[in-house]
């Protein structure tokens, strides 16, 4: 065995000087490469430090929407306030993006059950307070905006005292296809009576009042105005638009047409399919005419130990389903991201990995962080007209009997009142 080994031990050398000679290169060139990557390496660490501190530098509320007993409004309406508040502003020199680390604001629409009792709320930078409530009042006068307490901080989160399930949402399908709009749910149309009407948040809205003492649903839905990113001074890397997604969409579809005919001569062919010709003229109508959001779903359900119910958790993952149909997209949990698959005891010893995943979401849903650190993931891409059939004002065709309304309207003065 000891000769054995001794008769190796010149390729184990010869092996060992390979390594060295490639390490000697390495060092010997760096001179060339170091520069280059530690430039790299500290604008990432820069761009990184200056927004940080320019969005630690803001100031945000909350704004809680109360609703008026009666609501005759179409999500229209909270369509026209999205396009209101679709701003772009804010980063458009480099100096405002690389020496200031000035980001565009985004929102944070939110439905929330405490109790089961519903909220809807609008996280936004205190700035822009009056451009929301302008926004708001324009298009819905009778409602309120009242700045409110986070809620989100009233539950000092502890393993020992709470429980919790949260996921993120994504697309089903690629970024492009629309999901069923309130268009597609025919809510546009002003002559319908209130009973005929079938908007999809009334089945969100009865999940949310059916939880009970102790027991708390968040949902936020994060959005910023979309604006195509260039390769420029900020070393952006080139990210597509909406516009270039659907239209990519629409010539995928054309190229593929699935469904096979046989003409009169009796050769046969393919053309588009109903399903298809649906997909394309939705893509057209809604992808191509309105303003376009970057967009990041979230969920948590949270519940006193003693309150947790399981059951809850099912309705949380299929939250979204009413929206989405054959044809169109649908808004899906992104269960990869907060529960990873432990299938294996070795895999999370005392459930540490499982906990901290619990602790980070709760986390990031209170910071509203997705867009950039200390919680940055991918986002996708919605419409105006989508936004706004997944988070508008309901009207009384929604009787969930936890939902608070005002009784009386807002009161103004005349417009022509002397001063």
């Amino acid at each position: 065995m000891d000769n054995l080994l001794l008769a190796q031990l010149p390729s184990i050398w010869e092996q060992f000087a390979r390594v060295g000679t490639v390490l000697g290169y390495i060092l010997r060139y760096s001179p060339y490469w170091g520069p280059p990557v530690l430039a790299v390496t500290f604008w990432h660490v820069w761009l990184r430090y200056v927004r940080a501190r320019f969005i630690s530098e803001q100031k945000h509320i909350l704004l809680e929407i109360r609703l008026p007993q009666e609501m005759r409004k179409s999500p229209a309406a909270m369509q026209a306030v999205l396009d209101g508040l679709c701003l772009r502003s804010g980063e458009s020199t480099f100096v405002d993006r690389l020496w200031l680390g000035k980001v565009r604001t985004w929102y944070s629409f939110e439905l929330v059950s405490i109790e089961g009792q519903v909220h809807m709320y609008v996280w936004v930078r205190a700035q822009f307070r009056k451009t929301v409530e302008r926004s708001f009042y324009a298009h819905y006068p009778d409602a309120e905006l009242i700045e409110v307490e986070d809620y989100t901080t009233k539950i000092n989160y502890s393993l020992e005292k709470y429980d919790s399930f949260g996921s993120d949402f994504t697309l089903a399908a690629p970024i492009g296809v629309p999901i069923r709009c309130y268009i597609d749910f025919k809510l546009d149309l002003t002559t319908a009576k209130e009973e005929e009407k079938v908007d999809p948040m009334s089945h969100l809205f009865e999940y949310l009042g059916s939880v009970g003492k102790g027991e708390h649903i968040w949902i936020q839905i994060l959005a910023r105005a979309h604006k195509k990113e260039d390769l420029t001074f900020g070393f952006i890397r080139n990210r597509k638009s909406y516009i270039d997604y659907a239209r990519e969409e629409v010539s995928r579809i054309r190229s593929n047409p699935e469904e096979r005919i046989i003409f009169p001569d009796g050769n046969t062919g393919k053309t588009l399919s109903d399903q298809q010709i649906k997909r394309v003229q939705a893509i057209n109508r809604i992808g191509l005419s309105s303003n376009h959001w970057d967009v990041g779903i979230r969920g948590i359900y949270i519940a006193e130990r003693e309150h947790f119910d399981g059951t809850n958790i099912p309705g949380l993952m299929a939250l979204w389903q009413p929206f989405g149909s054959p044809g169109f997209n649908s808004v899906v949990p992104n269960g990869s991201r907060w529960q990873p698959a432990f299938n294996y005891p070795w895999q999370d010893f005392n459930g540490i990995r499982e906990n901290k995943k619990k602790v980070q979401i709760i986390d990031a849903y209170r910071l509203r962080s997705w867009f950039h650190p200390p919680y940055e993931f991918r986002n996708f891409m919605l419409t105006s007209e989508e936004l706004a059939t997944l988070f508008h004002i309901p009207g009384s065709v929604a009787k969930t009997p936890t939902m608070q309304r005002i009784s009386s309207t807002r009161a103004q003065a005349p417009a022509n009142i002397p001063r």
